[in-house]
């Protein structure tokens, strides 16, 4: 979050304190003036004026896709309210008569000090769900904003009212304030991202979801999410870098006429096996995925082109991780590792140690060991292999760090790696 969004994520619950704050004040003015009796008078405002943001702030909305638009609508009404108030605020300091009798005072206390406390404390209770469901960290909460906000509305008041031609002027002013509120909110959230839930399902592992994303000038991105961890984006604007793990293939592809084996622990949502069945005619791609929606919703709507079970040149494996590896019987010629299947197993530590152990001794003597996108908690594979960390900033301002090793010479591999960055070495010792 920048700082300019971190200033007017506060302006918007700021203006609205503020215009509930001079919205109280004025209505204590106006229906105090001409009431009788200051305390019980106070008290009943103050009462009605405090009952109203209540329940308008308990009016919570719950967290969906459309929230957006319960915002607009919410801020509609305010306007609404704040209308209604300086219009009856003028009509009541014009007509003496019309708060000469109960009936007069009591559509005054609805009008003036009810409805619009209730619509701003609607509007703040919309504005609390939103900030802690944005995607790219949270936005200020309206509580400190708004409290700030009443404070300098109570003070312009205090100021401007006994100046004012009329009481309702002011909340002209509030009208001003509500909608430059809503135009710079609308402003923060065109530049946040946006998000429309394609399918999620249960799993006795986690909560797995397929999502689209839009993000302004970042672009749109479909994700599927595994618990809280990011599994798999795939753009939807344009053409972007190919995931890190198509990548490392590409670079580590051998010539059309050898025999390539390719094994990709955690390559259930990844178009990799897709790729290199595509683009090497000798190649024969092993999935070991341990969730089978994984694969199921890479399929729909990733584009993975995978099923579970066994099909020409490809294989998709589920279960235990540490069951499946136990299984292999053969070597290969790249082993590619995603991190972010074993996060929900608590990263690498997730894995045996004896599975460990396997996976590096079922990559062939020129073979290619690769793990990323993340190196947390990896140690490097043996102290005698050849180990480099490659490095690269994606469209979303992250960084991939993958780790790549081998007991042949690296030499041999492309450079420019697809836009990775080489650095000699191995990640951080567990």
């Amino acid at each position: 979050m920048t700082r300019l969004d971190r200033m007017l994520g506060w302006l918007p619950a700021l203006f609205v304190g503020a215009a509930a704050a001079v919205a109280a004040e004025v209505a204590i003015g106006i229906l105090l003036y001409a009431g009788t009796g200051l305390m019980r008078s106070l008290s009943t405002v103050l009462v009605t004026e405090l009952g109203a943001f209540a329940v308008g702030l308990w009016a919570m909305p719950k967290y969906d896709p459309k929230l957006t638009d319960v915002l607009r609508r919410r801020w509609v009404m305010a306007l609404v309210a704040f209308l209604g108030a300086a219009v009856f605020g003028t009509s009541w300091t014009v007509l003496q008569e019309m708060g000469s009798g109960a009936m007069g005072q009591g559509i005054g206390l609805a009008v003036l000090a009810a409805f619009p406390l209730y619509t701003c404390g609607a509007v703040l209770g919309g504005l609390s769900v939103a900030s802690t469901h944005d995607l790219r960290g949270p936005l200020p909460g309206p509580g400190a904003p708004a409290a700030f906000g009443a404070a300098i509305g109570f003070g312009i008041t205090g100021l401007m009212l006994p100046r004012a031609p009329m009481p309702s002027s002011l909340l002209i002013g509030c009208l001003v304030m509500l909608s430059l509120s809503g135009l710079i909110y609308g402003v923060v959230l065109g530049a946040r991202p946006r998000v429309v839930v394609r399918e999620e399902r249960t799993t006795p592992l986690g909560e797995i979801s397929v999502e689209d994303r839009s993000a302004g000038r970042q672009g749109s991105a479909r994700v599927l999410i595994e618990g809280t961890r990011l599994r798999r984006s795939l753009r939807l604007d344009e053409a972007g870098a190919d995931p890190w793990d198509v990548t490392i293939a590409r670079a580590a592809m051998p010539a059309q006429e050898e025999e390539w084996r390719v094994l990709a622990l955690g390559g259930g949502a990844s178009s990799l096996t897709q790729a290199v069945v595509r683009e090497h005619p000798r190649a024969v791609v092993h999935v070991l995925e341990r969730t089978r929606d994984v694969v199921e919703l890479g399929s729909a709507h990733l584009d993975t082109d995978l099923e579970v079970g066994d099909a020409e040149r490809r294989s998709v494996r589920i279960g235990n991780l540490d069951d499946l590896i136990e299984r292999l019987d053969s070597q290969y010629d790249l082993v590619l590792v995603d991190g972010d299947a074993l996060a929900a197993l608590g990263g690498p530590g997730g894995l045996s140690r004896r599975s460990r152990e396997s996976l590096v001794a079922h990559v062939s003597p020129a073979g290619l060991l690769a793990w990323g996108p993340h190196l947390d908690g990896v140690s490097e594979p043996t102290s005698v292999w050849e180990h480099r960390t490659l490095h690269r900033e994606t469209a979303e301002g992250e960084t991939e760090r993958i780790m790549i090793a081998s007991r042949a010479e690296l030499s041999a591999l492309d450079p420019g790696f697809g836009g990775f960055s080489t650095s000699v070495g191995g990640p951080p010792d567990v």
